[in-house]
């Protein structure tokens, strides 16, 4: 009986000690699950963090591919966006016939842009603003795309053109013809070269007799491209031969000027 009583205190502290052990584990059970519940939604968080860089990733790409100017450009002023105005001002002569690409925003693009705006219909401020930038956009959009670079004669192509603003005044004034020369002649062929004070096309007929007639049956050679200074070859010439010519440029409205016939000498052989 006596041990009996002896032994009681270290049963009921072993059973004690078993029961401390398993709610241990029990307690490190639970937090283990929490632990790979708290890992299992960081992995949703983290894939789903790798699905937005990536969409950002396309997105940078995309608009680092897609040429577009952002700021608000003005007089004075000095950045690499300004060449990109100041390309595409050039590509019609018309408007900025000096075409300087330096990066700097001087009186010349000043004056461009007044220009241009004209063209679009704005008003002629001389400064890039929120509507000019909407409007240079939308063309650099329609004519460059995501090539990053301004196309030869963008803002003179015919698709472009029908995107700018179309005024109330109808041109009914012909192009002015001047400093027609023939140069550069040998025996068989010559250059014929003239100047407008608008864009227009190049025609030139040519015959050994005079007066020269432009009729279909008369020799010419024509380039449709709408230009300030016109240079069209001639060849297949004879030799020690007098030619007559005639040039004739016709304007974007269908105005057209045919200048005072003249006439080049062809070397001999």
């Amino acid at each position: 009986m006596l041990f009996s009583i002896l032994l009681a205190p270290a049963a009921t502290k072993a059973v004690s000690g078993t029961s401390s052990a398993q709610e241990l584990i029990t307690s490190l059970q639970e937090q283990i699950a929490k632990l790979n519940a708290q890992i299992a939604e960081m992995n949703v968080q983290l894939q789903a963090l790798r699905q937005v860089q990536s969409q950002i990733k396309e997105t940078t790409q995309e608009v680092k591919g897609t040429l577009q100017i952002l700021k608000h450009l003005k007089l004075g002023m000095t950045s690499e966006e300004i060449k990109q105005l100041q390309e595409l001002l050039s590509t019609d002569p018309e408007i900025y016939p000096e075409g300087f690409i330096t990066g700097y925003f001087g009186k010349l693009t000043e004056k461009a842009v007044k220009k241009f705006q004209k063209r679009i219909c704005l008003e002629e401020v001389g400064e890039v603003g929120p509507k000019t930038l909407s409007k240079i956009n939308e063309l650099l959009t329609e004519g460059a795309g995501k090539s990053g670079k301004i196309p030869p004669g963008l803002l003179t192509a015919p698709g472009i053109q029908k995107k700018l603003c179309v005024t109330s005044t109808t041109d009914k004034t012909a192009p002015v013809i001047s400093g027609v020369i023939a140069t550069s002649t040998t025996a068989s062929t010559t250059q014929i070269n003239w100047l407008t004070n608008e864009l227009a096309d190049s025609k030139v007929w040519y015959s050994a007799t005079t007066p020269v007639a432009a009729t279909s049956s008369t020799p010419s050679v024509s380039f449709s491209t709408f230009v300030l200074d016109h240079n069209v070859k001639l060849s297949v010439l004879n030799a020690s031969t007098t030619y007559y010519y005639l040039v004739i440029s016709t304007d974007k409205s269908g105005n057209t000027t045919t200048a005072t016939e003249k006439s080049f000498i062809t070397l001999g052989q």
